[in-house]
């Protein structure tokens, strides 16, 4: 066997032993997440302050967020379902988020902040069961600061101290306000033995899954805890 072959063999072995666990699922190995984001589009640009570059960015995600947590309350649910019963909604095992992000990072040190706005949707009848959820029963903003945590720069730390903050629901629903702070991690897609792959937390590649792709193309995974 040549030495290239080995090689070859050694990679497709870390690939099929990766898949049958479940960092093939939750990259980094952590058994779960409170809610895994997909980043659909993105715009950048690199701009100097101060003599300093700084990476400016702008993105639409969408992903799901478990059942029980500030994004998916569960009374919030309750009065969606009672409230929007004449416009046809379907209720899912998870919540549907939506949001728009925006992003600086100084590329020296790989050090920023994120904020943007986030809405909770719903599917219904009146907005159509047959595409993605659209009907909002709640929205908000976020905050927080990041922080490379690799030299590549494949994963970017969501640092303690962000935080969804709640702004409005539906009409007549006692919202709690209270920020809710949380931690996470940008995983940006990279190319491994000509297959675009996520970096684990152990620094084993994680192949990208047919549903983590927008239009073909392999997306930013946005992992979310809260606290």
């Amino acid at each position: 066997m040549t030495r290239r072959a080995g090689s070859l063999l050694v990679l497709f072995a870390i690939f099929i032993a990766t898949i049958g666990t479940s960092e093939a699922g939750h990259p980094g190995g952590a058994a779960h997440k409170d809610a895994v984001l997909y980043e659909l589009t993105e715009h950048a640009s690199i701009t100097i302050i101060d003599k300093v570059p700084f990476r400016i960015a702008e993105s639409a995600l969408e992903g799901k967020v478990e059942l029980g947590t500030p994004l998916c309350q569960a009374h919030l649910l309750a009065y969606a379902k009672v409230a929007l019963e004449p416009l046809g909604i379907r209720l899912a095992r998870r919540c549907t988020v939506v949001a728009i992000g925006r992003s600086q990072i100084d590329l020296r040190y790989l050090t920023g902040s994120i904020s943007g706005e986030f809405w909770v949707v719903v599917n219904t009848e009146a907005t159509n069961l047959a595409d993605a959820a659209e009907f909002v029963i709640m929205y908000g903003t976020f905050a927080g600061d990041i922080e490379g945590a690799d030299l590549e720069g494949l994963i970017i730390d969501i640092l303690p101290g962000a935080a969804f903050t709640p702004v409005a629901a539906l009409p007549g629903f006692p919202l709690d306000r209270t920020p809710a702070s949380f931690t996470g991690k940008f995983r940006r897609p990279f190319t491994f033995n000509h297959i675009a792959a996520y970096k684990s937390d152990r620094g084993t590649p994680i192949p990208v899954r047919s549903d983590e792709r927008a239009l073909g193309d392999a997306t930013v995974r946005v992992e979310i805890s809260f606290d």
